[in-house]
This record gives structure tokens, C-alpha cells and sequence, in this order.
């Protein structure tokens, strides 16, 4: 323990790194906590600490330190290294970027809800009687609504995908080891980089978020491999999305229906208690399509409101035949991309501030029901997004590289072009001083009231 008593912490290079001014102790000071420790925000808004849970030396953790560095890393992921190890307990510096904030900043806490007042509440959710639900919408649609989860989510998809393709497990996704900055696009970074470890054909470590484990982990039956990141991803990107956890369905909200004669017994080596059930994987998915022994039919926003046909794919695919055959999950390279493509088709309504996957059908907003906004949508033979705003008529966007280039997880995100729009003239025009736009790119404007289209090639 250190020699010091006022909750810093003294580096290997005698670096002493204070609690922030608002902070009195280092409880206070926690950032975020995962499966294996818990980090702390430092005097210095670019530093943070991580410390393991339970015991551990400085020895292992010089171990640990060389063994992370040996690890073949693509070149400028974006993984929060260690930067020096703590010199009198178990645990490392590590760099964090300033105004980055955790993947559960998407989830309306204990604080946060208590803090919300009945004045808070939008006119458009006053009739809504279950106010615990009203207060989760209201908060969904201040933090981004499904738009920036999609985008944050995708972010974090590409991050996995190149480590993965590294030969790399990361060991322990979870909504506290994910962060974000405030805008679109800005960078995404994971900060637990102790867990991670070569992918190793038998055997190994497991390490895993309570909640967010996959089965096999859970169970005892097999370690950390790229297959339980992506049930992890899974399970955190189903909840963010949906307002609800993957399985606890009405199994566990309504065990009084399955204590008949007939009920079916609990598998060998199930826990009794039916939340543990569902979240070591004992359970079916809610939304399962070849079992609906857990389903949960009024559980969290409707599915078509918030997913494509291709993430409930991937969703069926990981959560449902996924549990019982982790093989059958697929790779976070498809995840990326289709979480990318459903952030570049949502549209915001401007009345409420939420957003849904825009379809043609689609003509109001399912959650306010006020006339949903006209839109650009640019295309290439690459790729085609929506180019929406808040409520404006002329606005600036940012065209990605995957707009113009073959899908990337380290680049597709970077700015290529910078365009104005302007909706009431049905232009879009290079930002001026920028290089015009090339010869493939044309745009559409779409207004989803009367289903008008117009199409135009190229620039005005």
C-alpha cells in the first residue's frame, strides 16, 4: 500500500498523480469498473489509473506490462496502453482522452433518474403512464436516440474487428471499458488493455462483466476467445438499443407461469435463481425465433423502430443459435459494417430528438407522431447515407471515406469531403474553398410526407 495517505498514487518514475480538486477520495474519483478492476479519474484530465480487484504485486504487474507490449497490435488503434506501472500496489497509469466519457453515459443510472424531474418529461410522453419508461425515453432521446448508439457502437465494432484480425482477444467488453467522445464523427477507445491476450486454440484466461458474460465463460466450460467478445458486444449493443437485457424475459419477470407439473427442470449445473439463469445463458433469447419459452413481447422500444433486418440477423444469429453453438456467432467485421450502414439510413425527427432507421413506408414518427423531416442521401457504388439534420433547412455534413472507398475499420470514418445542404433549393455543394465532389457521387432529397424524390447527379 502506499505511503501515502491523501488517495494518490506514486508511479514507478516517482510521478505522483493526485486526486481531481472535486475529489476527496478515490471512490469518489472512480471512472468506470469492469469484470477485473476499477478505474480512477487523476488530477490530470489526460491520466487516469487503473487498479485490479483483489491482490496482486508490482511483479505482476511489470509482467503484465511486458506481455502487453509484445502483443502485435495494429498500428494506431485506438486501446488506452499503459503508460507506467503504480510503485507501492497493483495497478498502472494509462492515458485517457480528455471529454471522452463510458458507453453507460447511454444508460439513464440511479443518479441520472433521480435526478430527473416530472418537468423534464416531454410534452410528447406526458400521457405515457408508466413513468419509469417515460423517464428511459426522455434520457434516450437527450443522449442520441438510436443514431449516435449505432455510431458509438460501430466505433467500437471496428476497434474489436482489427484486434481480432491481430490474432488479439480483448477479454471484457462492457459499457464501462468503451469510451466516446461528444460529437460525429470523434474517436472511440477502449481502456482495458490489461485483459487482452493472443487467441490461443485450448485453454487460456477468462475474464468477463458481469451480465455481459458469454456462456461458455460463465459455465466454466471454456476461456476468453474473439467468439465471447462478440456475445459480449452482443448483449451490451441489444441493451443500449433496446432498453432491455437480452434474457431476462418472461421466464424470469413471470416465474409463476413455469412452476406447473409440466415446468421444465433447470439444466444440470443452473443456478436457482432465474436472473442468474438468464445471464450465464440458460435461458433463450427474448427474441428468439425458434423458442419463445422466454420471450418478452412489450420488452423495451420495438425492434423495427430501432434495428435493420440485418442486425436482427446478427442479434438471432449470436443471442439465439449463438448460445447453444458459439461458432455460429459472427464476426465483429459484420457488426462494424452493418451498424455503420444503420446509423448512415436513420433520420432524426426534429419535434422529439429521436431517431429511427428511415424506410420508405415511413412517413411520421413512430414515438411524437409529428411529420417526419425531408433529407439528402448521398450515393456512390460503394455506399449511400442519409444526410440529416436537427430541424435545419441548410447545414454542413462531413462526407467518410466509406462513403467513396471500400469499407475500412481503421479509416472509414475519416472526413473526405465537407459539403453544405440545403434542403429548400435541393443542393449540395462543396463547402467553399474545398475540392469539389467526384464524378460518382449523386444525391437524392427525399421528403417522407408525400414521398417526393429528387434526384440529382453530381454538383449545381
Amino acid at each position: 500500500m502506499s505511503q501515502y495517505n491523501d488517495g494518490a498514487w506514486i508511479d514507478e518514475y516517482e510521478n505522483r498523480h493526485e486526486l481531481p480538486e472535486s475529489r476527496k477520495t478515490r471512490d469518489e474519483s472512480e471512472l468506470a469498473r469492469g469484470g477485473q478492476g476499477a478505474v480512477y479519474r487523476t488530477h490530470d484530465e489526460d491520466l487516469a489509473v487503473k487498479q485490479p480487484f483483489g491482490s496482486g504485486g508490482a511483479r505482476n504487474m511489470h509482467k503484465l506490462f511486458q506481455h502487453i507490449r509484445t502483443l502485435p497490435l495494429p498500428k494506431g488503434i485506438p486501446v488506452s496502453m499503459p503508460l507506467a506501472i503504480l510503485r507501492d500496489e497493483p495497478g498502472y497509469v494509462m492515458k485517457l482522452l480528455n471529454g471522452m466519457k463510458p458507453f453507460s453515459v447511454f444508460s439513464l443510472d440511479g443518479e441520472r433518474r433521480k435526478a430527473m424531474k416530472d418537468e423534464d418529461i416531454p410534452a410528447w410522453l406526458a400521457g405515457l403512464a408508466d413513468r419509469r419508461m417515460a423517464q428511459d425515453l426522455t434520457y434516450y432521446a437527450q443522449s442520441g436516440s438510436t443514431r449516435r448508439r449505432f455510431y458509438a457502437l460501430y466505433k467500437c465494432a471496428s476497434i474489436l474487428a482489427r484486434l481480432h484480425n491481430a490474432g488479439i482477444v480483448y477479454g471484457d467488453v462492457s459499457e464501462n471499458n468503451v469510451f466516446i467522445g461528444d460529437d460525429i464523427p470523434c474517436e472511440c477507445w477502449l481502456i482495458d488493455a490489461d485483459n487482452m491476450r493472443y487467441e490461443l486454440p485450448q485453454g487460456g484466461y477468462a475474464v468477463y462483466t458481469p451480465r455481459l458474460g458469454a456462456p461458455e465463460i460463465v459455465q466454466g466450460r471454456d476461456s476468453s476467445r474473439p467468439r465471447t467478445d462478440c456475445w459480449a458486444f452482443a448483449v451490451m449493443a441489444f441493451q443500449m438499443l433496446s432498453l432491455c437485457h437480452p434474457f431476462i424475459g418472461k421466464k424470469v419477470q413471470q416465474p409463476d407461469d413455469d412452476s406447473g407439473w409440466d415446468a421444465d427442470p433447470p439444466a444440470d449445473g443452473a443456478p436457482a435463481d432465474l436472473d442468474e439463469q438468464a445471464y450465464a445463458g440458460y435461458l433463450p433469447f427474448i427474441d428468439d425465433k425458434d423458442d419463445d419459452s422466454n420471450e418478452l413481447p412489450n420488452g423495451g422500444l420495438q425492434r423495427k423502430m430501432i434495428l435493420t433486418p440485418q442486425l436482427c440477423r446478427l442479434f438471432q444469429e449470436t443471442l439465439g443459435a449463438g448460445r447453444i453453438h458459439p461458432h455460429r456467432r459472427p464476426s465483429m467485421a459484420f457488426w462494424a459494417l452493418e451498424l455503420a450502414r444503420a446509423f448512415d439510413s436513420s433520420v432524426i425527427c426534429p419535434d422529439c430528438h429521436m431517431s429511427i432507421v428511415y424506410r420508405q413506408d415511413s412517413v411520421i414518427c413512430p414515438y411524437c407522431h409529428k411529420p417526419l423531416p425531408g433529407f439528402a442521401v448521398a450515393r456512390t457504388d460503394k455506399w449511400k447515407m442519409n444526410l440529416v439534420s436537427s430541424g435545419e433547412t441548410s447545414f454542413e455534413v462531413l462526407l467518410p471515406q466509406r462513403l467513396f472507398l471500400p469499407f475500412s475499420f481503421a479509416s472509414g470514418d475519416l472526413p473526405e469531403y465537407r459539403a453544405v445542404v440545403n434542403l429548400v433549393d435541393k443542393t449540395v455543394v462543396p463547402v467553399r474553398g474545398t475540392k469539389p465532389f467526384p464524378k460518382d457521387l449523386s444525391f437524392e432529397f427525399i421528403n417522407p410526407g408525400n414521398h417526393e424524390m429528387t434526384r440529382k447527379d453530381g454538383v449545381e
